[in-house]
């Protein structure tokens, strides 16, 4: 069985701190967070958006609280490995225009 202060500190010693996470009531002003809270006894999760609101396509439920931090934990896991893919696209990209914006560069004839 997993407690709260289990998953926690999971989170913190895998460095899953860095993506932004809500366990509580105190989602109504996270944006883009995962969110794992309880109301009329259903535990629930969700992603919030840029502006803290529920993508609805996102919400999970669960009877019991273990079951709830397992799956809460595994989403927090693939936010941060889709974190991690979404920045090294972008430096890719970032590189790949450098690298074309300097062949237009050194182009002959350029004015």
């Amino acid at each position: 069985m997993t407690t709260l202060q289990e998953t926690v500190a999971t989170i913190e010693a895998e460095g899953l701190d860095r993506v932004a996470y809500v366990i509580g009531d105190d989602h109504a002003i996270s944006a883009d967070a995962l969110v794992l809270t309880r109301r009329d006894g259903v535990w629930t999760s969700f992603s919030t958006n840029e502006r803290a609101g529920v993508e609805e396509t996102s919400v999970r439920t669960y009877e019991e609280l273990s079951d709830a931090l397992d799956d809460f934990l595994r989403l927090m896991r693939l936010r941060a490995d889709e974190d991690a893919l979404m920045s090294r696209i972008r430096e890719k990209n970032r590189r790949a225009h450098e690298t074309w914006q300097a062949s237009r560069d050194d182009r002959p004839g350029k004015a």
